[in-house]
């Protein structure tokens, strides 16, 4: 179910490469115009490929905090070469393709990320839920995924696991249950999105 959703947000957010040219320069998701944010999906597919590479050697630490989670996609951003919009959809797209094809042989591989370390299937439910957040800004606010409980379900039990302890154990009781209350919603609004 969890690949099904990733591969949902990633061609909701394939749509968006046959915009026109003065649709990619309008505000998208906080500061960043449309064109920013496909720069964003470039450099986050490319350190999730990382990431795996890593989990595949055996190494799982996170690569770096998620307190500098905001510089790390800032200076990922200035080092990225200059593109077009559908320029960057499209390496996305078939990059997150070539991803997600990556996973099933990898998804018990320990998968460090900023917010901890959980398997690579774990953070699956990060990357698809990360997919549609951003299809809903590029689509100013007009996307939906087609299971938002599941995908609620999917990254909140990556992210209560990369807490470890009491939290994980107590992620597996609560985010079931609180996936039953407006789940696109509350990814929303934890994403700082209204």
């Amino acid at each position: 179910m969890v690949l099904a959703l990733y591969g949902e947000g990633v061609d909701a957010i394939g749509t968006s490469a046959d915009w026109p040219d003065d649709h990619w320069h309008r505000r998208a998701c906080g500061d960043w115009s449309a064109v920013d944010l496909a720069g964003h999906l470039v450099c986050v597919i490319a350190w999730y490929h990382e990431w795996l590479d890593a989990a595949a050697r055996g190494e799982c630490r996170p690569p770096f905090d998620e307190a500098h989670l905001a510089d790390q996609n800032a200076a990922a951003l200035l080092q990225l070469e200059l593109g077009s919009g559908p320029e960057r959809i499209e390496h996305f797209v078939s990059e997150a393709k070539r991803y997600a094809a990556r996973l099933p042989e990898a998804r018990d591989l320990r998968y460090g990320y900023p917010y901890g370390t959980v398997t690579a299937g774990l953070h699956a439910g990060v990357a698809a839920c990360e997919w549609h957040l951003h299809a809903w800004d590029l689509t100013d606010g007009k996307h939906r995924p087609s299971d938002p409980a599941a995908l609620f379900v999917a990254v909140g039990s990556a992210m209560t696991a990369a807490k470890g302890g009491l939290a994980a154990r107590a992620g597996r009781v609560l985010v079931p249950f609180a996936s039953h209350r407006r789940p696109w919603d509350q990814l929303l609004k934890r994403s700082g999105r209204s």
